[in-house]
């Protein structure tokens, strides 16, 4: 039902009367809206749906169309384009509560006045009409928007689109370290900082610091956080601490990142005295995008927890078929701590030593699909057999294929049996063709292979399982991942030679078949 208060055509005071349509599907709210409306000298309709507030727009236009966002039927963006496209003078200020923040800020974009954000006071309703009027009164009849209220509708409509680009960083499965340096690029350039600073506490009470910009002022945050850390852990995240006084030449603010029991974050930005303090809404940012980044950071610690917990059950999978075979027992493991030295030897990033690390311990994982009695088969393999002894890396890589986190690792488990001369399986991949964490799994492979003892030969000593590998650089192997391995010391592969190493010596025919071996 739509319903018309009229009062006086020129208010109090000579105070101009505004003509106002107010939509929402809520009673109480509308109610509330044409009393708060009313009493400020307007002239109000209202409306319950989009739909009767389309029925209210004649020839004669709206001073002010206020509308709820979400709404059955048409939508008050629905209203919004309505109205625009009608009257496209007319200002059109949204309702909306917090989960419509994102539509509210589509709507500043499409040409909407301003938004209420739920709940909201007389006073709200009192400040948004004086600005209209006086906006009127500037404009000669049209609204301008201020120089200032455009420039804080941009930093709102900025905010929200850090606060989704912080979610979607968060699903991209990065490291936590990579996450807090891609925030903190995000935040400087929403807020307009010099030096932003994200100290991280683990659940084991260590800290670490994120540090982005100029050096001199993110080292002045870091000191001046030592001595308001305490002060900063007691806003609970609900409010923001200036660390700066008014002797400094820059300003510093910290906001708590809440976490799950003794892991938790302090986000601190800094910002020259150029470019001026930080006003109220930008505080308001800073808390929402601490806010955001604890919850972010909540699921990639559960997450993170997810993947170890899934990796340590496969891995366990290859310990269990390893344990079978006393000559085979700690292979993988070997293997990986190989690949983890050669990865660091190389050169490589931290983060990518890990996943070779991991690589090496998965590396056999296709052998789980194939029946003992062939792997431990004590007689020469059929050409059938041995054609499914070589589909393990096939199989291995189909098992990690739904698993997208482990995806770097399965290109190891597929292609760990490639040669750099094009002469391996399953693809026949050639040189640099071949993924770089399968070359250097299959070095590690094969060294350890020929330094452990098996039921028809005794280990080869180190050195001269070094000279093979070095002999095979180039056709065999990568040239740069075994010049790599040769320069790892030799006290250190023989600690890691060592690792399961079971002296004892099974019966007769209990081992992997020699030609089984390394395939």
């Amino acid at each position: 039902m739509t319903t018309t208060t009229d009062s006086h055509t020129e208010a109090k005071g000579g105070v101009e009367s505004l003509r106002v349509l107010l939509v929402d599907d809520n009673a109480s709210v509308l109610r509330f809206l044409a009393s708060a409306f009313s009493s400020n000298q307007c002239r109000v309709t209202t409306a319950a749906t989009a739909e009767q507030a389309l029925e209210q727009l004649g020839d004669d236009p709206f001073d002010l169309v206020v509308s709820d966002i979400k709404m059955p039927g048409l939508s008050g963006l629905d209203l919004l384009r309505a109205v625009k496209g009608k009257q496209p003078g007319t200002p059109v200020v949204l309702i909306t509560g917090v989960p419509s923040v994102n539509s509210a800020v589509f709507g500043l974009r499409h040409g909407a006045y301003d938004y209420l954000p739920k709940p909201f006071s007389v006073t709200e309703v009192r400040d948004l009409i004086r600005r209209l009027r006086r906006d009127r009164a500037d404009g000669n009849g049209n609204v301008n928007y201020p120089a200032g209220l455009t420039e804080e509708l941009a930093r709102r409509q900025t905010g929200v689109e850090v606060i989704s680009r912080i979610g979607e960083i968060a699903l991209q499965g990065l490291e936590p370290s990579v996450f807090v340096e891609k925030v903190l690029e995000q935040t400087m350039q929403s807020l307009r900082c010099d030096g932003a600073v994200m100290l991280l506490r683990d659940q084991a009470g260590q800290f670490n610091a994120s540090r982005k910009g100029e050096p001199t002022l993110v080292n002045q945050i870091l000191t001046l956080l030592q001595g308001s850390f305490g002060d900063v852990v007691k806003t609970g995240g609900q409010e923001t601490v200036t660390l700066t006084k008014r002797e400094h030449n820059f300003e510093a603010l910290a906001a708590l990142v809440p976490g799950v029991g003794d892991a938790m974050g302090i986000l601190c930005m800094g910002r020259g005295g150029e470019n001026g303090a930080f006003l109220p809404d930008e505080k308001a940012l800073l808390l929402g995008y601490a806010q955001t980044m604890a919850v972010a950071l909540q699921k990639i610690l559960l997450r993170e927890n997810l993947e170890k917990n899934l990796i340590d059950t496969i891995s366990s999978f290859v310990i269990a078929l390893e344990s079978k075979d006393p000559y085979l027992k700690g292979h993988s493991a070997r293997v990986s701590l190989y690949s983890g030295e050669l990865a660091t030897v190389m050169g490589v990033p931290p983060a990518e030593v890990v996943l070779m690390s991991r690589a090496g311990m998965l590396h056999d994982l296709g052998k789980l699909a194939i029946m003992d009695n062939i792997l431990r088969k004590p007689r020469q393999l059929t050409e059938e057999e041995f054609e499914l002894i070589r589909t393990h890396p096939v199989v291995g890589d189909k098992i990690l294929k739904p698993l997208r986190f482990l995806s770097c690792e399965a290109k190891a488990v597929r292609h760990h049996h490639e040669r750099y001369d094009g002469k391996g399986y399953p693809d026949g991949l050639k040189g640099d063709d071949i993924p770089l964490i399968a070359r250097v799994v299959t070095v590690a492979d094969a060294f350890d292979a020929m330094t452990s003892d098996r039921p028809y030969r005794s280990k080869r000593p180190l050195p001269t399982a070094m000279e093979e590998i070095l002999r095979g650089a180039g056709t065999q192997f990568d040239p740069t991942a075994a010049d790599a391995f040769s320069t790892i010391p030799l006290a250190r592969l023989e600690q890691i030679s060592h690792h399961f190493d079971l002296r004892s010596v099974p019966a007769a025919g209990a081992a992997i078949h020699p030609s089984v071996e390394g395939r």
